[in-house]
């Protein structure tokens, strides 16, 4: 155990004895208001060094406390430039088939018949047989032998309908064939498929007719409406390509180039009806006189 010895004692009673003397000539005199301003100089020197001493580090410091933040930022930035490319991208396709979707509710409305959208999911295009797959059927009142239109004009007619999807059979294939009205004469005839060639054959109008010209190259040619109902009068088929007449004057070769670019489908009207629309009359008011 440590013991003060005597020179212990005596230096702490020097110690006290000068602290109390200091301070009654500070609170007399003032001595040591120098004293302590020289201190407070110095001591904010030394704190203004340390100060530009930490500074950089503590700079350093705070970038990093702002990397997090700054890579979250920059994960957002690239995630909106993503999707601005991506909506540029896809613009185009948007924009044509909203486009393509007017013209097709347009020539609906001018045909004044009743029809169902559906998409092209599906297509079969040779020399035997040319058609589409679409993404309705019988649950949305698709059934076979009914109008197809592409915004163009018609495309072709519904060959076969299953619940959730049909097939439709083009103007080009074999099979098809349309009664069309031509041009301004009105002369009546027969478009059918010409199979892998891009343009239809018109058939059966009347030979007098044609030898007096009432079929013309550049002839607007619609369907007539005689088919039992499978096509309504007015629907735009394709333009006369061509009037030639075989060298021996037996008979006339009639192309017909098709309104609508078969390779190029990707939504379609179905047609439901061809009835107008009739609109119920107001109800009466409750209380109101005859």
């Amino acid at each position: 155990m440590w013991r003060r010895t005597a020179r212990d004692r005596v230096f702490i009673a020097f110690l006290i004895l000068s602290t109390i003397t200091v301070l009654t000539l500070d609170f007399r005199t003032g001595v040591l208001n120098g004293v302590s301003s020289e201190t407070q100089s110095a001591f904010a020197f030394l704190q203004s060094g340390v100060r530009g001493f930490v500074r950089p580090f503590q700079s350093v410091l705070d970038s990093i406390g702002d990397l997090g933040s700054l890579r979250r930022e920059n994960a957002k930035l690239r995630a909106d430039n993503l999707n601005l490319q991506h909506e540029l991208e896809v613009y185009p396709d948007v924009a044509r088939e909203n486009q393509r979707l007017t013209t097709l509710l347009q020539l609906q409305d001018a045909a004044g018949i009743r029809a169902v959208q559906a998409r092209v999911i599906g297509a079969s295009i040779s020399a035997l047989e040319q058609s589409v797959t679409i993404d309705k059927g019988r649950n949305a009142g698709i059934v076979p032998d009914k109008a197809v239109l592409a915004p163009e004009g018609l495309a072709g007619h519904i060959s076969w309908a299953g619940a959730s999807s049909a097939q439709v059979t083009f103007l080009t294939d074999l099979d098809s064939a349309v009664g069309v009205r031509v041009g301004n004469s009105g002369e009546t005839g027969l478009v059918r498929g010409n199979g892998p060639r891009s343009d239809l054959l018109l058939e059966l109008v009347s030979r007098p007719a044609l030898d007096q010209g009432a079929v013309k190259q550049g002839d607007m040619v619609v369907t007539s409406g005689y088919q039992g109902g499978i096509y309504p009068a007015g629907l735009p088929v394709g333009r006369v390509e061509k009037v030639e007449l075989a060298p021996r004057g037996t008979n006339y070769t009639i192309l017909v180039r098709p309104f609508v670019r078969f390779s190029q489908l990707d939504i379609l009207s179905v047609v439901i009806s061809t009835a107008p629309v009739l609109e119920a009359p107001p109800s009466p008011t409750p209380g109101a006189g005859p």
